[in-house]
């Protein structure tokens, strides 16, 4: 009987020590809370700076994006509205930063670029119908190049070497 008191005592003792939390608990969680989201978004913006982005947007019915970009810094945006268009970029350098818009119906634009150590930066922009863009190589000329192509049936080469 004597152990059971002090079992109880034990018991009790350490019930009424572990309960007692200064300030509201509500308090503690959100501030946890705070902290665990603040922590989040910095992994996400850490993510987003030491990472490659390729975004692709297609609005429309059977439309296509091929892409192969290889590249330790990378920023593409590739954004299709209409149908049936189609894309295939393959890229290979040290730092690339293109954008590729087209807005109609059977478009097409194939950009190849087999190997550059400087930065390739170009935009293709597209609107109307039966459009093509075919561009290869890369060099300075090429650089920050921006080629806008609109109306029907259309098509632009450009040779790069």
């Amino acid at each position: 009987m004597k152990g059971i008191v002090i079992i109880i005592l034990f018991l009790s003792i350490g019930n009424m020590f572990s309960q007692s939390i200064d300030g509201n608990v509500n308090d503690y969680v959100l501030a946890s809370n705070e902290i665990n989201s603040r922590n989040q978004n910095q992994n996400t913006n850490q993510y987003i700076i030491s990472h490659n982005i390729v975004k692709i947007a297609q609005i429309g019915n059977y439309n296509q994006a091929n892409l192969t970009i290889i590249s330790p810094n990378a920023y593409v945006t590739a954004q299709q509205t209409g149908n049936n268009n189609y894309m295939n970029v393959y890229k290979n350098a040290d730092e690339i930063n293109q954008s590729y818009i087209q807005s109609g119906n059977n478009n097409y634009i194939s950009d190849v670029s087999l190997y550059s150590r400087n930065a390739e930066s170009m935009k293709i922009n597209q609107e109307g119908n039966n459009l093509t863009v075919f561009s290869s190589g890369s060099n300075s000329i090429s650089k920050d190049m921006i080629i806008n192509q609109s109306g029907n049936s259309g098509i632009i080469y450009v040779f790069n070497r």
